[in-house]
């Protein structure tokens, strides 16, 4: 997708190699499915307005080998020169902002108890610190801020700021090391992340925004998912912009007495009385699908998802009837049909092997940005603008 962004325009002609593309006569403009043999490319825009007609720079057309999205080796840098962990495994930081912002105005923090009960309490810029040897933690977020100075990076709702969450334990110091940790976007957009984890038994394995989403600017990327985002959508976008964009659920739009606070009521009742599910077992959501707990997630993902009103998918207290139905469900078949998560659904669009945290039970059916393995040796975190 190009976006441009013009004052007061009036008209815009999108082109390829200087030749008009029919019909491309927007703001934004979406590209059919692309060959390798149209990398390299050159798009530009003619913006009509009152004071007359004024022409783009051409940006090319970029083409990743990897059907995954993820980044290429060269993203991830020196990876061999990283210091071996002295301690559980290593952490390195880099910057992908694409020069919009310098080492030293990149902050990452992270605070818990290490495996053997000192504080952990670490506050630095990847301009003094790039690397981490980080101990065991349990069930930690590292944050990141993108500010001016260390006292402006905090995590208001005038920030960039954006986290990761990872632990890092034993259950005996004979025990190998184990990570689990993921990128998340169940919150809020904040910060473009991606993480890269390697270890000693062979894992390798990256997830996060995809790699055209970190080539691109910020503004891009917001002017993109409200251009993918349909109604009501839209506040998500513009909320806290152009610090966050919101998870559904944390807007005014979808909250108590919001215009569509009763986004999910006709669905709902529909799954319900689909399957049979007694209201006096699991009783209906409300708001955006806020369940009185969180024993359902079968029933949370399907209905986030759009794939819960077949009878027959669910018996009377929310449970599966087949315990194997997301193995039975593609990936194509989500968030088709509204209403679904389609804040969910752009991050899935936009992140690396189509895997992310956009809601709090994206784990359902693996679907999630969770990875882990065994002797972790390596986490990378890239952050972006």
């Amino acid at each position: 997708m190009f976006v441009v962004a013009a004052q007061n325009a009036v008209a815009y002609q999108w082109t390829r190699d200087g030749t008009p593309i029919v019909g491309a006569t927007d703001a934004t403009y979406l590209t059919p499915e692309v060959q390798a043999e149209d990398a390299g490319a050159q798009y530009a825009v003619v913006v009509d307005g009152a004071s007359g007609s004024t022409h783009s720079n051409a940006a090319a057309l970029h083409l990743s080998a990897d059907t995954t999205g993820a980044p290429p080796p060269a993203f991830w840098g020196d990876i061999a020169g990283l210091l071996v962990a002295g301690k559980a495994m290593t952490v390195a930081f880099l910057n992908r902002t694409n020069g919009a912002y310098p080492d030293g105005q990149i902050f990452w923090q992270l605070r818990g108890k290490s495996d053997t009960g000192e504080t952990i309490d670490e506050f630095h810029s990847i301009a003094d610190r790039p690397t981490f040897d980080s101990p065991g933690i349990k069930s930690s977020r590292m944050f990141f801020y993108i500010a001016p100075t260390a006292s402006a990076a905090t995590r208001g709702s005038k920030s960039y700021h954006d986290f990761i969450e990872y632990d890092l334990a034993r259950s005996k110091t004979t025990q190998k090391w184990k990570f689990n940790g993921d990128t998340t976007r169940v919150d809020a957009f904040g910060l473009k992340l991606a993480i890269r984890l390697q270890c000693a038994d062979g894992t390798d394995l990256a997830r996060g925004e995809d790699y055209g989403t970190f080539l691109e600017d910020r503004d891009v990327t917001f002017r993109k998912y409200a251009a993918d985002a349909p109604m009501p959508y839209g506040a998500t976008a513009t909320q806290q912009a152009p610090y966050r964009i919101l998870e559904p659920g944390a807007t005014a739009n979808f909250m108590a007495g919001g215009a569509n606070s009763t986004y999910w009521n006709t669905y709902v009742d529909q799954v319900w009385a689909a399957n049979g599910i007694d209201p006096a077992i699991v009783p209906k959501p409300t708001g955006y699908l806020k369940f009185k707990d969180g024993s359902h997630p079968s029933l949370i993902a399907a209905l986030t998802r759009h794939v819960a009103e077949q009878p027959g998918t669910f018996k009377s207290d929310g449970t599966l009837v087949n315990p194997r139905f997301w193995s039975t469900v593609p990936d194509s078949a989500f968030y088709t049909a509204a209403p679904a998560n389609f804040y969910a659904r752009f991050w899935h669009e936009h992140s690396i092997a189509g895997k992310a945290y956009g809601f709090s039970y994206d784990d359902v059916g693996e679907h999630s940005s969770d990875i882990g393995c065994e002797s972790p040796q390596r986490l990378i975190v890239a952050i972006g603008w």
